[in-house]
């Protein structure tokens, strides 16, 4: 019997913490997507390239939004029990608080385990993954921004004006083209009544080749000695090569599996810099997110253990203002989190103090909510 009703609350927690892991997912990525959706909407890029950076910045949202859910979901499935009487009558029934909370800790083991497994090197290749498509939507911005009637000067040392410019600049009309070349130290100007932009990508080196070609018109070379040169073409095709445009980014701390972050730990700031070009600030991170990864999964065990002691409302020793103080918990939580990893920025304590500290104090709570709990086993 004991056994049916533990699976009867696992099932009740289960699906409000899908729904409100949702919620947590999607309100986060609604800001990042805010951010990058002027660069989506003006690329040419398949459904497809936008489903898998979407994928890579939810899957890198879980273990910040996975912690809050198991929080307020317990909270939630644990006030209906409460308030429906089914507390009472699983206690009454010989059920101890602790059996009640066996089914809510178990699910929270499991998702312990998960986000930290992922922690380990799935998050970490996601985003390094999301870095590499934003800067590919980045450089492959250069058809977006060629516009008729205004001046393109995103590519060095290149001026392009066009009086008509069909969709992301493919076809142009009217094209003029300055061209300057300080080493050879000649300047060549193009004038052509027509030009055809040629746009080639690999999706899965995410390089890129852009080609201008120009046909039917006049090219004006001058140098240095003041020496003039007019060429006629039928064609004249401008290559921009792909080491101008090749997917290039800094490595970043949310970059490395936890393996990697480990070695970093035992590296001298030099030894940091020589590996992978980080400064001060940066070889701080580093060595914040190995241990914050380990401390975000632990949160969610925790988190789960203090949400059962704060949502059993409704009986002798509770007020019903559980989520009041559930809100309360959090902001302490945070507040007190990121006071102590400033403390830990300007190395006056020890980084994996000031970010496990705040999980003690929740612990401590916890204990201390869950030893209020009426009809003590």
């Amino acid at each position: 019997m004991k056994l049916l009703l533990q699976r009867y609350l696992a099932a009740q927690f289960i699906m409000p913490l899908l729904v409100s892991s949702a919620f947590f997912i999607c309100f986060l990525l609604t800001f990042e997507l805010f951010r990058l959706m002027e660069v989506l909407v003006t690329r040419d890029i398949s459904f497809m390239f936008v489903l898998g950076l979407i994928g890579n910045i939810a899957l890198t949202f879980i273990p910040l939004s996975l912690p809050i859910a198991v929080f307020f979901s317990i909270i939630y499935c644990l006030n209906r029990i409460s308030l429906d009487s089914e507390y009472i009558a699983m206690r009454a029934g010989g059920m101890t608080k602790g059996s009640v909370l066996i089914p809510f800790l178990f699910i929270a083991a499991i998702l312990t385990i998960s986000v930290f497994q992922l922690n380990q090197n799935i998050i970490p290749a996601s985003n390094k993954s999301f870095r590499q498509k934003v800067s590919y939507l980045a450089s492959s911005g250069l058809l977006a921004g060629i516009k008729e009637g205004q001046f393109f000067t995103s590519v060095p040392n290149v001026t392009m004006f066009a009086t008509h410019s069909t969709k992301y600049g493919r076809n142009l009309r009217e094209v003029f083209l300055h061209l300057d070349e300080p080493q050879g130290g000649k300047e060549r100007v193009v004038f052509a009544e027509r030009g055809e932009l040629k746009f080639e990508r690999n999706p899965e080196t995410l390089t890129e080749k852009l080609t201008l070609n120009l046909f039917n018109g006049n090219i004006v070379v001058k140098d240095n000695v003041e020496e003039v040169e007019k060429i006629h073409f039928e064609e004249y095709v401008f290559p921009i090569s792909q080491s101008q445009f090749k997917d290039s980014f800094e490595i970043k701390e949310t970059m490395l599996s936890s393996k990697e972050l480990k070695e970093v730990l035992k590296m001298t700031p030099k030894q940091a810099r020589e590996a992978y070009d980080f400064n001060t600030r940066e070889f701080f991170n580093a060595k914040y997110e190995y241990w914050n990864r380990i401390n975000g999964a632990l949160v969610c065990l925790v988190f789960s253990f203090v949400g059962f002691s704060l949502g059993i409302t409704g009986t002798r020793g509770k007020k019903n203002n559980s989520g009041l103080i559930a809100l309360v918990c959090l902001i302490l939580y945070y507040s007190l989190f990121f006071s102590l990893v400033s403390l830990a920025r300007g190395e006056k304590i020890p980084i994996p103090l000031a970010v496990f500290s705040p999980t003690v104090l929740m612990v401590g709570l916890g204990l201390y909510f869950y030893k209020k709990l009426d009809w003590q086993s």
